[in-house]
């Protein structure tokens, strides 16, 4: 009989590539994270420009963040 050794690593990601986290300052303010898997740098490029418009429009005072 034949013994077959088999090895590999499994990984489990999240169904959503998505990930937005959002932090209030001590002075009132926000900033946020943007995280996004995907195929296309424009694509992703696209979709974390609307992400962050989003969110400029509800948190903040519409200046550019650096």
């Amino acid at each position: 009989m034949e013994t077959i050794n088999i090895t590999g690593t499994i990984q489990h990601e999240s169904a959503d590539p998505l990930s937005v986290e959002l932090a209030r300052g001590q002075r009132g303010g926000y900033g946020w994270t943007i995280k996004l898997r995907g195929k296309t740098t424009d694509a992703i490029l696209a979709e974390i420009d609307r992400i962050d418009a989003q969110l400029r429009a509800r948190y903040s005072d519409g200046a550019q963040q650096e």
